[in-house]
């Protein structure tokens, strides 16, 4: 991919330059932050769009000073905490109401250096390219690959996007992948309530609603190797349970509230 291909093209005059935000939730990630920012800098920098990384810093690990730090060499770093962790979703709602009025794309991935900062200029680029309202970095389609994760947390994985995809006729493979590309847009039309990790597929489950159009492209998944998972099998268990007890136990939901079907690509 050659980097200029992001840049939208106008043909009535000169291209806009594409305004990028990159959305990130870190609770207890100081092994994780100056890596991970160090490699997003390093793309977002080579790529002809103006960026910003907007950090939502939970817990007292140490994080903070890390983050602020960083901001203060780099000004596109901006960042907001809470000592207290308040869930995946409250972090990230509390992320996007701070992305910048005229940004065009927002970019989430998580702080423990799951996703890779590399793959962020094709996802952006499949954006730019396609019209997609929504690029989901996928697990889930061909060419994807999954290194380290843990047997049980794949199964878990699988059931769980497999029953919300089946029950909701859903067509995306990976509901649950937090590596997303979203037109800034559609993002602030999105009311999303879930405060813990079912924000993931309620996000996708709102805009299919709206008619988005989806696509999904395959990821290099890596299983963290410093720090500690904080998706607790209780917590999460409960989340997605309150995610069907919004929308597929209500009466006539899958009918009403996937009322355009997703476009998913080929898989490749």
């Amino acid at each position: 991919m050659n980097n200029n291909d992001i840049v939208t093209q106008k043909s009535d005059g000169p291209s806009p330059v594409l305004k990028v935000c990159i959305v990130i939730a870190a609770y207890d990630e100081k092994e994780n932050i100056v890596p991970l920012t160090a490699r997003i800098i390093q793309v977002m920098e080579a790529l002809p769009v103006i960026w910003t990384v907007i950090y939502v810093i939970e817990g007292t690990d140490g994080s903070l000073d890390l983050v602020a730090k960083l901001a203060a060499d780099k000004p596109q770093i901006q960042f907001f905490y809470n000592p207290e962790p308040s869930g995946l979703g409250r972090a990230f709602r509390r992320g996007f109401e701070a992305v910048p009025s005229d940004t065009d794309l927002v970019v989430t991935m998580d702080a423990d250096l799951n996703h890779q900062p590399e793959e962020i200029p094709r996802l952006l680029e499949e954006a730019t390219s396609t019209g997609a309202d929504i690029v989901i970095g996928s697990r889930r389609v061909h060419q994807s690959l999954i290194e380290g994760l843990p047997l049980c947390k794949r199964v878990t994985s699988w059931i769980v996007n497999r029953t919300i995809s089946l029950t909701l006729a859903m067509k995306v493979k990976d509901m649950s992948s937090g590596f997303r590309v979203y037109r800034a847009g559609l993002l602030r039309r999105i009311h999303f309530h879930n405060d813990n990790f079912a924000f993931l597929p309620e996000v996708l489950i709102q805009a299919a609603a709206m008619g988005a159009v989806m696509i999904e492209r395959p990821i290099h998944f890596i299983y963290r190797e410093a720090g500690r998972s904080k998706m607790a099998i209780w917590t999460t268990s409960i989340s997605y349970l309150k995610l069907f007890g919004c929308y597929f136990l209500r009466a006539g939901a899958p009918k009403t509230l996937i009322n355009r079907s997703v476009k998913a690509q080929p898989d490749g």
